[in-house]
């Protein structure tokens, strides 16, 4: 049986067409999303159509799905986070429909899957939230948090675009990292595939080149808030959302 789990598009859609194509060539049995397929990025309606090609098993919803239908301004409406996040929503909503937008906010937050007898535990960010960040180097107290079935035998998360496999005190631990925005330095897309066979089980991270320059084109041609911080990403592989470049910005 072979699985393959995919995270994080973030509306990158020239990166997750290499994805596709990649996933031709290694012919899983299931495909299963584990959120975060809009927002950041521009071509969120690309992204969905990619998704439903793929005829996924299961698809859990990401922080960023969360936000269609629930998002309230904080005490400061002016900040850099409110207005990154308001921005980036209403860029999504001139793509997708209210039913589109619907469907993704209420998407599941967390399941179990099993195949072979194998528990395998799926969620975004982690079991009991949307936001919460567990980087490869964490603790392994916080790693072996990472489940929501104490008999799982893995555990396959994204959120924080630092793909890696650990083991934890009880159960392996997946992080598929990101397709349409890496953040380890490693700007190829990146998903991941679970063997399981008579004998035992195997993980692989893949990375997918593809076009950057062809992605970051389509975010200034379609004049994408914030394309800067999406091409700083795509180019360095690293977190863009800072003060410093919002405001960099702001003062041109």
């Amino acid at each position: 049986m072979r699985i393959a789990f995919i995270s994080d598009m973030h509306g990158n859609a020239v990166a997750f067409e290499e994805v596709v194509k990649d996933l031709e060539d290694q012919s899983p049995d299931a495909v299963v999303c584990l959120g975060d397929i809009v927002m950041k990025g521009p071509q969120p309606k690309e992204c969905m159509n990619l998704l439903n090609s793929l005829k996924p098993i299961s698809v859990i919803r990401g922080n960023h799905e969360h936000l269609y239908t629930r998002y309230q301004k904080g005490s400061n409406p002016n900040s850099f986070k409110d207005i990154l996040t308001s921005e980036s929503i209403k860029y999504d909503q001139q793509y997708l429909s209210i039913k589109e937008q619907e469907w993704l906010s209420n998407l599941p937050e967390n399941e179990t899957l099993t195949f072979s007898d194998r528990k395998i535990d799926i969620f975004h960010a982690s079991p009991k939230s949307l936001n919460e960040v567990i980087f490869p180097w964490a603790p392994i107290e916080d790693v072996d948090k990472l489940y929501l079935e104490s008999t799982s035998d893995f555990s396959f998360y994204g959120h924080v675009h630092h793909a890696f496999v650990r083991n934890s005190t009880y159960r392996t631990i997946v992080n598929a990292g990101s397709i349409g925005l890496p953040f380890d330095k490693d700007n190829r897309a990146s998903y991941a595939i679970l063997d399981i066979g008579t004998k035992g089980s195997s993980v692989q991270l893949r990375r997918v080149q593809y076009n950057v320059e062809k992605a970051i084109n389509i975010a200034y041609d379609r004049k994408m808030p914030f394309a800067h911080m999406f091409e700083y990403a795509l180019r360095k592989a690293e977190y863009p959302y800072i003060e410093q470049l919002f405001s960099s910005a702001t003062d041109q």
